[in-house]
């Protein structure tokens, strides 16, 4: 059994499909953690809505969604029953187009995303989509959660977090001595006890889409590249 943890999907279906694969995610063992911003920007968000609905009928509790600020955003819509300004500024308009052209309207994924929890906590880690000023979660406010950036100054040295929101180039580790670490794929590593990884490596933006794969105190990165589709 081991727990793969990937964020920003934003309607890559056919990557996050590919990157289950790579991963060789058991949906009758395993656990996923989806940190976030599944919808928007992306041209197949109900396609990934889909996707993510069956395995999560199939994972039952063994799947955690954390909420994304993008996930608010499609919250915020569907409890008005209209789009907001600012969700269609961020990519929103795509969720639902994309949604309409297979007959279906957005808040339909509202089901989906009502409970989702801000953070989730292991012995290991803690997984949330934006940032952490601390390993005491009742610390982390629901802004710092969907949104700061802070972690990426490198100086954050609680308990390890894995998070997303903010892309690079690559997945990074900050060790909270100020330091940045990119890290390598398809490499086993020591799961650090501190400090914090970001994977959000821009797969919507042409980039890739990355997964965490850990196994008891070891982890490893995978991705899947862009498609053109």
């Amino acid at each position: 059994m081991k727990t793969v943890v990937t964020t920003d999907l934003h309607g890559c279906d056919l990557e996050f499909r590919a990157l289950m694969k790579k991963a060789e995610l058991d949906q009758d063992t395993d656990t996923l953690i989806i940190l976030g911003d599944l919808f928007d920007r992306g041209r197949h968000s109900f396609e990934l809505y889909e996707t993510v609905l069956k395995m999560k009928q199939r994972m039952g509790d063994r799947m955690i969604l954390i909420r994304g600020n993008h996930d608010q955003f499609l919250l915020d819509a569907a409890a008005k029953g209209e789009k907001t300004v600012l969700w269609a500024l961020n990519g929103g308009m795509r969720t639902v187009e994309s949604f309409a052209a297979h007959g279906h309207k957005f808040t339909e994924a509202a089901e989906l995303l009502k409970d989702t929890p801000l953070f989730y906590e292991t012995e290991q880690f803690i997984c949330v989509h934006a940032g952490l000023v601390s390993d005491d979660v009742k610390e982390n406010t629901e802004d710092i959660c969907l949104w700061d950036r802070s972690v990426n100054e490198g100086e954050y040295k609680g308990k390890l977090g894995i998070g997303g929101h903010t892309p690079h180039e690559t997945p990074v580790y900050f060790p909270g001595d100020g330091g940045c670490v990119p890290l390598p794929y398809d490499r086993e590593l020591s799961l650090p006890e501190k400090g914090f990884i970001c994977i959000d490596t821009g797969c919507v933006f042409g980039r890739r889409l990355t997964a965490l794969v850990i196994s008891g105190g070891t982890y490893r990165c995978l991705a899947m590249r862009k498609m053109d589709y």
